[in-house]
């Protein structure tokens, strides 16, 4: 009788084991495609000033002065809390979001705009290039 237990045992280990490994393939494939998705929607862009960028993750992007900020830009010459990116179909838009000094893109003051590659936004003191995101891997 010890030896039928032992051998059921066994048995639920290895479905256990299976169980797990399937787990793990099915979540690494979703995070591939998430990834994928996430990169049509958001257009591979990012936000660059001189050696930084800043990866655009999501499809609101809250940048400031903050701490809470989603793209910190610890200068007095932003406001805390100075504008929002958002993306929608591959389309990513800034709003000012009640700025002290507001929002430039491409040298015109507005209070929101359809961003565009290369385009040149002036928050503050602050310009950053909106382009499309660089492999930092090695190939």
């Amino acid at each position: 009788m010890e030896s039928l237990d032992l051998i059921f045992c066994a048995v639920a280990a290895a479905a256990l084991d299976i169980c797990i490994f399937v787990l793990i393939i099915t979540a690494y494939r979703e995070k591939r495609s998430t990834k994928k998705n996430w990169r049509q929607i958001s257009n591979d862009m990012e936000l660059a000033e001189q050696d930084k960028s800043y990866e655009l993750g999501c499809d609101e992007v809250l940048i400031g002065r903050h701490a809470s900020a989603d793209i910190r830009l610890p200068d007095l010459s932003v406001s805390r809390y100075h504008a929002m990116l958002t993306v929608v179909n591959g389309v990513w838009t800034i709003k000012d979001i009640g700025s002290k000094s507001g929002i430039f893109v491409n040298g015109e003051l507005t209070r929101e705009a359809v961003l565009h590659e290369n385009d040149i936004i002036k928050l503050g003191n602050r310009r950053l290039l909106f382009r499309k995101r660089r492999d930092s891997r090695v190939r």
